[in-house]
This record gives structure tokens, sequence and C-alpha cells, in this order.
């Protein structure tokens, strides 16, 4: 492994916690159904078709269910997935516990970019927080002009950052939106196992994450970051 200078983070679930956001959505999912169906929808049919979502590497977990929820109705499905686009999380986000202090710890030994199909409005909410500051590279998806699992974002970002891909690392929780593309161009993969992706299965060998991890704070357990922390 080559010594690396660069770690790139996915926003969704490895900074922020939107385990709240999640809820709140579904929530809503389930009173709009009720009202457009006549009919309840509860949350286990729900969590079962995020499951299969997850299984099948559907790039959009909440695209798959809203059309499981509606189909054969493409009218409502592309209602629904309007008003998921304009659905306001931010009010049930949280921070990562304690990801203030370990980015605070890896700023200035690690180059720090994001790697994340988030819209720009959400670095608005990481800069009130006090989390902006950390990032040496802060473009998400909407500047970028690419959405992951594309390798020509996390290319992109790399090259804002002067840094090679062999000398990079990507912390997300997905494996077929993190883990795959960052294995392809040759960066180290760390994969998070939190979120509703925690347990979407590694389809071959060489899409193996170079480290799992169940918390952020493990971080400091992986030889690569340990040895700049000395």
């Amino acid at each position: 492994m080559a010594d690396i200078n660069t770690i790139l983070f996915d926003i969704g679930w490895p900074i922020i916690d939107e385990t709240g956001a999640h809820r709140a959505w579904n929530g809503y999912l389930r009173k709009r159904i009720n009202e457009l169906k006549g009919k309840s929808v509860s949350e286990a049919a729900i969590k079962k078709y995020e499951a299969k979502a997850v299984e099948c590497y559907a790039p959009s977990l909440f695209s798959y269910v809203i059309w499981q929820l509606v189909k054969p109705n493409e009218d409502a499905f592309y209602m629904l997935r309007s008003e998921f686009d304009n659905f306001k999380p931010f009010d049930h986000y949280r921070l990562q516990p304690g990801i203030a202090e370990i980015l605070g710890k890896l700023h200035g030994k690690f180059k720090l970019g994001f790697a994340a199909n988030q819209p720009q409005t959400v670095l608005d909410y990481l800069d009130s927080h006090g989390i902006l500051r950390f990032f040496d590279s802060v473009k998400v998806s909407d500047e970028i002009g690419y959405s992951k699992p594309d390798v020509r974002m996390f290319l992109k970002i790399l090259e804002n950052l002067g840094s090679l891909p062999e000398e990079s690392a990507m912390i997300g929780d997905r494996q077929d939106n993190d883990m795959v593309p960052a294995k392809m161009i040759g960066m180290t993969a760390i994969r998070l196992n939190v979120g509703p992706h925690r347990d979407q299965k590694i389809r071959y060998p060489k899409e193996k994450p170079d480290f799992i991890i169940n918390k952020l704070i493990d971080l400091y357990e992986i030889p690569f970051i340990a040895a700049r922390m000395k």
C-alpha cells in the first residue's frame, strides 16, 4: 500500500447521522401512500423494500421503495420522487458522535475532501456546525457535475486536491457507491457499517473493502492512520 495522504468522506452516514431524516421521510411517505391509494403501509413493508433495494444494488434506495409502493402508476412515482427531492431533512440531521474531534485530528495530517451525492445546501449545514473548516475540498456532486458511482467524480475531486488514487482513501457506507468505484481506480476503501446499506453484500473479492469499521473512532486503528497520529 502506498503512503496515504488523502482521505475522502461520504457525507450521508459517515459524517451526518441520517437516522432521523430517514425516519421522518418514511413517515411522510406512508401518509402520502394512504392519501393516494386509500390503504395503509406498514413500516415493516417499507423496511422489506429497503432491504431488497440494498440487495439488488439499486442506485436510489428511496426511488426503489417509492416505485414498489405505487407501481405501475408512473405519475404517482414521479410526483412522490419530486416530493422526496423537496423534502427538508436538515431539522432531522445529527452529526455522527465525535466527528468534529476526529476530523480535527485528521486535519493537517491528511488532505480531506468530500465524495458525496449531495445538494450544495448540505454545505451550509456542515458549515454552521463547524465541520466545513476541516476540509481542503468542499465540492459535492451538484457542483462537480458527476455523481457516484461514476469514477470521474472521484478522479475530479482528487485532481482538485492534487492527489493520486493510490495515495488516497475513501470512507463510505455503501458498497456500490463508495467501495466499488474507489477500488476500481486504485484507492484504499474503508467501509463504515452504518445506515440502511450496512448489510449490502460484496459481490466479488476484488470489490472487498481494505478495511471495515463499525464506528468512526475505529479509524485510529487503521495502520496508515495510526502511523500519522503519532
